[in-house]
Parts: structure tokens; sequence; C-alpha cells
């Protein structure tokens, strides 16, 4: 890995502190998903779009010495922060790779389980990648992925969406935005499921609370896009933006920080 940049080793340690703060929000809902494929010692297991891989950790400690965990993603930077904390865990069973999760550079039948941690819906082919997780899966290994429910049910992460989404040119949107809600109708994402060629397809609403000590943890979460999109801003348009998602936020303020309801979806389906 190399630390001589200074602007990489820089953005290097914001994904780490970001890692840290997904295991705080996503947590319960990860173990949910990795309870859902049933990870015994010795499994292989892939993840697709597995970011800095705190999902890609878990499993490893579930699948044990004699078992292993492929970290797969497009971003280089967000594998070597994956790769560096699994070096400081001690978790010898991990390795990263990056890799297009719509064609993946693997011989079939060859995993136990493939997981997704809120990467799928942002991959524009849906189903190739479906089709593709269900060639390398073993006969009887099963696939999980956690994606985004509705925008309404997750109040400070459309907040979010909609402040970044209306800083882009009509150019950026068709080029670079990528719907994180794709994937939100329960309906739709089993129908992709199944049509992949999955059966015993479910998917389910996992409820969570976003808690944050205060605005500015928020901010941290949200990240760069945000702080870019308010860059784009006129100063006095930027302090009129912040005021207007500070009040936005204001209603889920409490003694404790701010606490706000979220949901994600799991879903599931299993290989023939």
């Amino acid at each position: 890995m190399n630390w001589t940049d200074p602007n990489e080793a820089k953005e290097i340690e914001e994904r780490a502190r970001w890692t840290k703060l997904w295991q705080n929000l996503y947590g319960s809902a990860t173990q949910q998903m990795l309870a859902t494929v049933k990870l015994q010692p010795g499994d292989h297991v892939l993840d697709i779009a597995a970011g800095t891989g705190g999902q890609s950790r878990q499993a490893a400690r579930l699948v044990g010495p004699e078992g292993s965990v492929l970290a797969t993603d497009i971003s280089q930077v967000m594998l070597d922060v994956a790769a560096r904390f699994a070096q400081e865990e001690g978790l010898n069973n991990i390795t990263t790779r990056t890799m297009n999760a719509e064609q993946l550079d693997l011989p079939e039948n060859s995993y136990d389980a493939v997981i997704s941690r809120l990467g799928l819906m942002l991959i524009p082919r849906k189903q190739q990648v479906l089709m593709e997780i269900q060639r390398v899966l073993k006969p009887g290994g099963k696939v999980a992925a956690l994606v985004w429910s509705k925008p309404e049910r997750n109040p400070l992460f459309a907040l979010y969406i909609t402040t970044v989404a209306n800083s882009l040119s009509a150019k950026e949107l068709e080029e670079q935005w990528t719907d994180p809600f794709s994937l939100a109708d329960a309906a739709f994402f089993a129908g992709i499921l199944t049509s992949a060629g999955f059966q015993e397809v479910q998917v389910q609403a996992i409820p969570l609370t976003f808690r944050f000590s205060s605005f500015e943890g928020l901010a941290t979460w949200w990240g760069s896009p945000f702080d870019r999109a308010l860059a784009k801003l006129e100063p006095e348009s930027r302090s009129r933006k912040l005021e207007e998602v500070r009040q936005a936020v204001h209603q889920f303020e409490g003694a404790q920080g701010i606490a706000a309801p979220a949901e994600l979806l799991l879903g599931t389906g299993m290989k023939r």
C-alpha cells in the first residue's frame, strides 16, 4: 500500500473513519444479512461492492481460518481500507480484488454464499450482476443483499440525496448519477431476484434507528459529496441551504442528539 501520497493517505484515513460509523449504523442489519446465508466454518464467501469491508470482516470471523472471503469493488481506495482493517484485526482469510460486478472474473460454482451491503442498487445492470452471482454460487448457495428502502422511510438519507442531486447539472445527473432507491420497491426487488433464476426468494424490511451525537456527526456520515454540494453555492445561498437542512433535521433532535427512523430491505435467494 502506498502511503507516500498525502492526498491518498488522507482519503484512506477518511474512509477508515467512515467505516466505523457505518458499523454503528448498519451493524444489526449486517448481522441479519449474514444470518440468512447461514455461514459455516470453512465456507467461501464473495462480497460484491464490498467498499471498506465491514461486512467482509464479520463474514470472515464466521467462516474461520479454513474459510475465505473475497471482497470485490470497483474502487481500489475502498479496498485498500478494507485490506488495512483486515490486517489490523489479524484476519488472514480475507483477500481483496478490484472487479466489475457485472462481469465477475471468477469460476462458476465457487462460492457458498454471496453478500452485498448497500451496493447492488448502485450498479447499473442489476440483472446482469445477479446472473453473474447465480453463476459463481455453488448449487444450494445463497445470496443476501441489503439495499435502501423507500425515501419516506429514510428521511436523513433522502435529505442528503436530494441536496446532492440538486447540486448536479442535467449532464452530471445523466452521466454520473445512480438512483440509490432503485431497488426500494420490495416487489420489484423480489422480481429481479426471481428473474435471475434464484429460488426461495424473500425480501424483508429491516427497520433501524440512526443516531448521531450532533449535526456535525450527521454531516460526517453524509461526507464529502454533501460538502461539495454546498461548496458549489454562493456564500449567501450556501448559508441559506445549510440552514434549511438544519431545520429539516431539527425534528429528529433531542437531549441525546439526533435519532431518526431508517429502513433497509434484505433480499435473499438460493441457487438450485
